[in-house]
């Protein structure tokens, strides 16, 4: 009941900032009486003269924030206004009963969670536009073709399935939409954060990711999402839950959700986000070389997230930017057979396919960093390592991108700004390159 809690201060700020507006920001107060005696005002307005056995059974936290605001503040509460539900309890063998009843179901309603807030945020809207009118490729020895519902608000799958009417178009709606593709706000979230190289984030939970990822797309403004970018979504779904699977195959103890996350985002790393996400579309499937990858890469994600420096707490430990610098740092070695795009992204124009699309000023890192000379690269990585200089992930990185420049593949954004700090930083210290690079 104290201040310090999310709601609370949202209704303390309310009551010493915007007082007149309480009624319409406040759900008031839920409460019980065994008799109310009414009465006529001298203006001719009815009010309640006394209540016997009076009982707020909702609404402790706005009662006790009125009175802390008033005591303690000193806020001039004049012009707040209070709604009130009362329940006349005229029965008084069952009051007891009653009140407990009444304040078990107004106490337990759903929580409004932070992703409810965005259900009708354009981006939102135009997913589920395409998940109602796209269709999924049939997959191997099966005719049928499918959609993957999007929930964008909660109980839809429930509420469209029940709309159907008959047990055969329910039959019908559920062989069109199999609730094991159904996928929610957080879910999408937790797919595109994983992608993104995220898994910190991925790791602070459902609702935290989600907000996340919310102010990460609030800055690729008017983002309008078109049919590839949802085959590429789709495509990161499967490779998330296939990998779930895969993941509990191997019976590690615990910490699931953090080992898929982590193992998906090094991959996604280790191959500059260059999976044939298309190919996973068209077969729905996860190929078998991706799937031997996951668990190899899993093995080793599993260890580094559960042996924290310093006995750390894992759960704490897997939500911090330290964790994924460790796991960033794990070498993994792609099979030949690994499908991957050699093309490059197109972001011309203002439509990105994907989310992590770069922008202008996001391609300008991209040349800047695919200009230097694989040689320096390695030259950095080489000279970092005997040094002791950079972290172990930078030493990583620079390597990395000598790979990619020396088979003349553009490395992902991310990889470009932060190579581009390590050497800043190398050449800071006295690093001098003996290779001329072309920028």
């Amino acid at each position: 009941m104290q201040a310090r809690c999310a709601v609370n201060k949202c209704i303390r700020k309310t009551l010493l900032e915007e007082p007149q507006r309480f009624l319409s920001y406040n759900n008031g107060l839920t409460a019980t009486a065994a008799e109310v005696e009414i009465v006529r005002t001298s203006d001719g307005q009815y009010g309640i003269k006394r209540l016997r056995d009076f009982q707020i059974v909702n609404g402790g936290q706005t009662t006790a924030s009125l009175f802390h605001c008033a005591r303690k503040d000193k806020a001039d509460l004049s012009s707040v206004l209070v709604q009130l539900k009362l329940s006349l309890v005229k029965d008084m063998t069952r009051i007891d009963d009653i009140v407990a009843r009444i304040s078990q179901f107004a106490n337990s309603q759903n929580k409004v969670n932070v992703a409810d807030f965005s259900a009708n945020d354009p981006f939102h809207r135009r997913i589920e536009s395409l998940s109602r009118t796209l269709w999924a490729p049939a997959k191997e020895g099966s005719q049928r073709q499918t959609r993957w519902f999007y929930e964008r608000a909660r109980g839809q799958y429930a509420d469209d399935r029940a709309r159907a009417g008959t047990s055969a178009k329910i039959r019908e709606f559920e062989l069109i939409n199999p609730r094991s593709q159904m996928f929610t706000k957080t879910d999408l979230a937790k797919f595109e954060n994983t992608w993104m190289q995220k898994p910190q984030w991925v790791s602070k939970g459902a609702q935290k990711n989600f907000a996340a990822f919310t102010l990460e797309l609030s800055k690729k403004g008017a983002y309008e999402p078109d049919e590839q970018y949802f085959q590429w979504l789709i495509a990161k779904a499967l490779l998330f839950r296939r990998a779930e699977k895969l993941v509990h195959a191997q019976e590690y103890g615990g910490y699931r959700a953090n080992i898929v996350t982590y193992t998906l985002a090094l991959i996604s790393h280790a191959t500059s986000q260059r999976l044939s996400l298309i190919d996973i579309w068209r077969t729905q499937e996860v190929p078998s070389t991706l799937e031997k990858l996951i668990v190899d890469a899993s093995e080793r994600v599993q260890k580094v997230i559960t042996a924290p420096p310093g006995g750390r707490n894992i759960t704490e430990w897997c939500k911090s930017d330290a964790c994924w610098d460790a796991v960033r740092a794990i070498e993994l070695t792609l099979s030949a057979g690994l499908s991957l795009i050699t093309q490059t992204r197109d972001v011309g124009g203002t439509r990105k396919q994907d989310l992590s699309s770069p922008d202008e000023s996001e391609s300008k890192l991209v040349d800047q960093a695919a200009a230097i000379a694989s040689a320096t690269w390695f030259e950095l990585s080489k000279w970092a390592k005997d040094t002791h200089n950079l972290a172990p992930w930078q030493r990583s990185l620079a390597y990395s991108l000598g790979m990619l420049s020396g088979q003349g593949r553009r490395p992902s954004v991310k990889q470009a700004r932060q190579g581009l700090l390590a050497l800043e930083a190398a050449r800071n210290l006295g690093f001098r390159p003996t290779v001329v690079d072309s920028d």
